[in-house]
């Protein structure tokens, strides 16, 4: 074969295989505590992301940890001692080699100040444990999108320094600092506080977190929708995002389960008391047909 045409194939062939990868779907992981275990906003979140071009053939799932930090830290005495909190950098390796993201968000902060005062030992932890998150991301080759921690007794506020929200304050704000190096930051805290005073001052018996840490379905959706208002812009996402309030919805909640459980527990996480999911070949079948469910709907 002449040299020139064995080039313009070659060249040929390593453009196809270029415009193959340009085309794949993201993949996107989901990351954080039991609020995003417990999947309510990650769901609304992903149904807005579907509605797009960009996001409706995408591979989302919520890999949350119930009690996990980023920092590493636990109190003594945690869940009656039966076992320290989990932290993410213990199977962080496994999710990104198994599953190897495009795209990361992730939410902590909840548990990295450990329910304790302001500390400057502890919001390092925090922050170390952040960067190594965002190194390693980035070093298989993803994006990465941090969230700001959810209010802590946000139906009971306080000006006490010492309170706990007052340490998520600091969390937050810290991360939001790092926009000025670059790094892609989502904050719920404002729209979380400004959402939950107008839905008190419209309903009296409105409850954000019965035990002021872990929302309820309303509190789920004024996450949700912070977020989504804000990464429509970070993505450069067309339009608006919409979520479909309806059975929709319900279909999607129950592929999120399905999907999170049988990949946490195919990248062996270590906390007890989580359910065991599928095997993966099973867990896709079944939600390859609550797709074509929910796309029916």
């Amino acid at each position: 074969m002449p040299l020139k045409i064995h080039f313009l194939l070659r060249l040929l062939a390593t453009l196809v295989l270029f415009l193959h990868a340009q085309a794949a779907p993201p993949r996107v992981v989901i990351l954080g505590d039991s609020i995003t275990y417990d999947g309510r906003w990650v769901t609304r979140v992903e149904a807005a992301l579907r509605s797009t071009p960009d996001f409706a053939d995408a591979e989302i799932v919520n890999f949350g940890l119930s009690s996990e930090t980023v920092s590493g830290l636990s109190e003594a005495g945690h869940a009656g001692g039966r076992f320290p909190r989990p932290c993410l950098h213990e199977r962080l390796d496994r999710i990104l080699d198994a599953y190897k993201p495009t795209l990361v968000l992730a939410c902590y902060g909840m548990n990295d100040g450990i329910y304790l005062p302001l500390d400057a030992s502890r919001l390092q932890a925090y922050q170390e444990g952040i960067v190594k998150l965002k190194t390693a991301v980035e070093k298989q080759g993803g994006k990465i999108i941090f969230i700001t921690p959810p209010l802590h007794s946000a139906d009971r506020p306080s000006d006490d320094p010492n309170r706990y929200d007052a340490v998520l304050d600091a969390y937050g704000n810290w991360l939001v600092s790092r926009r000025a190096d670059g790094w892609q930051v989502i904050d719920i805290r404002p729209d979380l506080k400004q959402a939950i005073a107008a839905a008190k001052a419209s309903n009296l018996q409105f409850i954000y977190a019965e035990d002021s840490i872990h929302p309820g379905d309303e509190g789920h959706q004024l996450i949700a929708d912070s977020i989504t208002r804000q990464l429509w812009p970070l993505l450069k996402l067309p339009g608006s995002p919409a979520v479909p309030e309806n059975a929709a919805l319900a279909t999607l909640g129950r592929r999120n389960q399905l999907l999170k459980l049988a990949w946490l527990t195919h990248t062996r996480h270590t906390r007890p008391g989580v359910p065991k999911g599928l095997p993966l070949d099973e867990a896709d079948a079944q939600a390859a047909k609550l797709m074509d469910e929910y796309r029916m709907k």
